[in-house]
């Protein structure tokens, strides 16, 4: 057990403090008002008048939003600066490393390839995806490990809802605060068992790429579809290998 805590924590002792001495609340506001202030301006959409021009022929020219995973990666730097308590149970790459870059790699080939729209979309939208759940379900998950799976999956999806800032249409009040929930369940989920902020990364990167442009195509549903296989294959192949003693 010992030593699968280990290996989950990134090869550093063992500590239970965390679950001792309560939630740092001052370090998850540190990071919340930075993940807020950062995003703010890419999920408004007030960089719109002059990034196209800077960033011409790229995803980013038309989909400025991207930027917004830079506010939750920064608030991470800065909490974990002043929290010194909360044990890293969740890392880039879990308890299987191979496991989770396989996990990665299967919607970034499906989609350049099948879903027909090159490499260069699907890498952004992982490395977006990477930074958002560097602070969702790697951070702020492990910060609140002393509750309950359940009651830790839905306070994410408090937080993470209002961060997106979108409040301009009955969709964004009555339906996405439903998805926020409904993916903070399943990424949360994905995230303990495997221990890897990458595994949810990939799977948030796809939701993202078959929503990214209204109702996804034919050749989208394809890749999404053969994303989804992958991943149950690769479950069947390379079974997770976390110590189940380790988490709550």
């Amino acid at each position: 057990m010992e030593e699968g805590h280990r290996r989950l924590t990134g090869g550093r002792p063992s500590s239970r403090r965390d679950s001792s001495e309560g939630t740092p609340w001052g370090a998850l506001a540190v990071f919340y008002g930075i993940a807020v202030l950062v995003a703010a301006p890419f999920n408004l959409g007030l960089v719109g008048l002059w990034l196209p021009g800077a960033l011409a022929d790229t995803p980013l020219a038309t989909r400025a939003f991207l930027l917004a995973a830079a506010g939750p990666a920064l608030g991470v730097l800065a909490a974990r600066r002043i929290d010194r308590r909360t044990v890293r149970r969740t890392t880039i790459l879990g308890a299987d490393t191979r496991l989770s870059t396989l996990t990665a790699v299967v919607p970034l080939v499906a989609f350049a390839t099948v879903g027909g729209i090159g490499w260069l979309l699907p890498t952004v939208a992982l490395i977006y995806a990477l930074g958002e759940e560097v602070g969702w379900r790697g951070y702020l998950t492990d910060a609140l490990h002393r509750y309950a799976p359940s009651v830790r999956y839905s306070l994410v999806a408090l937080a993470w809802w209002p961060w997106h800032l979108r409040f301009e249409t009955p969709f964004d009040w009555f339906v996405f605060p439903w998805i926020v929930f409904a993916s903070s369940w399943v990424l949360g989920h994905a995230a303990r068992e495997s221990g890897s902020v990458l595994v949810a990364a990939a799977m948030h990167a796809t939701v993202m790429l078959l929503t990214m442009s209204g109702p996804p195509s034919r050749s989208l549903l394809l890749a999404g579809g053969l994303a989804l296989g992958g991943w149950i294959l690769l479950g069947w192949l390379f079974p997770n290998q976390r110590a189940r003693g380790t988490e709550a």
